[in-house]
């Protein structure tokens, strides 16, 4: 597994997809990403989205409610 910080929303999508790149070519078969700003309800289906539009994903959870979320690694 590896872990991620996310700072800001407007790194948020490329932040995620250099992870999850990176995640795929060590054989990691999760990554978890810990976000460091403030999300709304109504945004938490839209991020997940973003997370699950990676040709990478498997799929992906969120944990703890809106401080962490996990993608799992196609292999």
């Amino acid at each position: 597994m590896m872990n991620t910080r996310i700072y800001s929303k407007r790194g948020f999508e490329q932040t995620v997809n250099n992870a999850v790149a990176l995640a795929y070519e060590r054989r990691k078969p999760s990554i978890d990403f810990l976000l460091l700003f403030s999300v709304k309800e109504a945004e938490k289906e839209q991020l997940l989205a973003t997370i699950k539009e990676n040709p990478l994903i498997l799929t992906a959870q969120w944990r703890f409610e809106t401080v962490m979320m996990t993608a799992y690694i196609k292999t």
